[in-house]
């Protein structure tokens, strides 16, 4: 089920909570994206219907991007409003919590590093269209890798 971005960071904003954690809005992008690629390339789908741009720190989604914004470089310290709501049992909330389980623990500078090397999504969009919109199937080729090096 392809939701939109917001319903994804609230479910990461609900995964930290339930560990006492916070987490930052370049934390929240990063692992919206880490988990929109493992989803193309393991279901073969978007996980969510926003775009995302290659911007200067990396893969941001600007219609997450606009309401974290006010939290600056602050933890997020509420749920965003979404329509969507996930279903627990779904393969994309396996999904979701997997990429909390491996990134979860990461900071944003070293989510922002990992979607920053070369030959990444990320890289070869800033390379070709600064600030536009990265493709996805570039998203599920480079996931796909990933996966399949696992």
């Amino acid at each position: 089920m392809t939701v939109s971005s917001h319903a994804i960071a609230n479910e990461f904003i609900a995964l930290a909570k339930s560990e006492g954690k916070a987490l930052t809005n370049m934390q929240l992008q990063k692992l919206v994206f880490i988990s929109q690629g493992y989803t193309l390339a393991i279901l073969e789908h978007p996980l969510y219907f926003h775009n995302t741009h290659a911007w200067q720190w990396g893969p941001v989604i600007p219609k997450l991007y606009k309401p974290l914004q006010k939290y600056g470089r602050n933890f997020v310290t509420e749920s965003l409003e979404s329509e969507d709501v996930l279903d627990q049992n779904s393969e994309e909330m396996e999904i979701i919590k997997a990429v909390w389980d491996g990134y979860g623990h990461l900071s944003g500078g070293r989510l922002s590093e990992l979607t920053h090397k070369p030959n990444t999504p990320w890289s070869i969009t800033w390379e070709n269209n600064q600030f536009g919109i990265i493709p996805e199937n570039l998203i599920a080729e480079h996931y796909k890798g990933i996966v399949e090096s696992a």
